[in-house]
């Protein structure tokens, strides 16, 4: 009877753990979703933003216009202030695209799913290189600089190999 308890007792132990590690990954997949909603929202706050000021532009330009004035400095806070959401939408967008495991492509800067080898939108080649990658890629490039030293068969010490990494950032 006390093997019965023991095997029920771990059993719930085993459900308990189980239980524990499902709760864990809803409360991560939801805190992601949950963050991705704010980005989302906030792109749209930020382009609401925009489209206002555009308003306000085309406004400005029509009273200008109906008044026979010149409108040429009179945008300029606009003009920038345009640019200034325009890098934030960007920055945004970038954040978004991390979460929903992206690639940008770096020709065009459209979102790729992660697994594409071409940009959807030009086409171009999207790197997929790694830590990993770039040190392997490292280490190979040593032991071909130090095969190559090895092969030489005169033995001058003014050879000299020279090899320019740098980290892909």
């Amino acid at each position: 009877m006390d093997e019965f308890f023991d095997k029920l007792k771990d059993g719930a132990y085993k459900a308990k753990g189980g239980a524990e590690r499902i709760a864990k990954e809803v409360a991560k997949r939801t805190s992601n979703a949950i963050t991705y909603t704010k980005l989302t929202f906030a792109v749209n706050e930020a382009q609401k933003k925009v489209n206002d000021v555009y308003t306000e532009i085309g406004k400005n330009m029509y009273e200008k216009y109906l008044e026979g004035e010149g409108y040429d400095d009179t945008f300029t806070a606009s003009f920038e202030q345009i640019d200034r959401l325009m890098d934030e939408i960007s920055a945004l967008n970038e954040k978004t695209a991390e979460l929903k495991n992206t690639l940008k492509c770096p020709e065009c800067g459209a979102s790729n799913p992660a697994e594409a080898d071409y940009c959807i939108k030009c086409g171009s080649h999207l790197s997929h290189e790694t830590d990993d990658d770039y040190e392997d890629d490292i280490d190979s490039a040593y032991e071909e600089a130090e095969s190559l030293a090895d092969d030489d068969d005169e033995d001058d010490d003014d050879d000299v190999i020279i090899i320019n990494a740098k980290k892909p950032e």
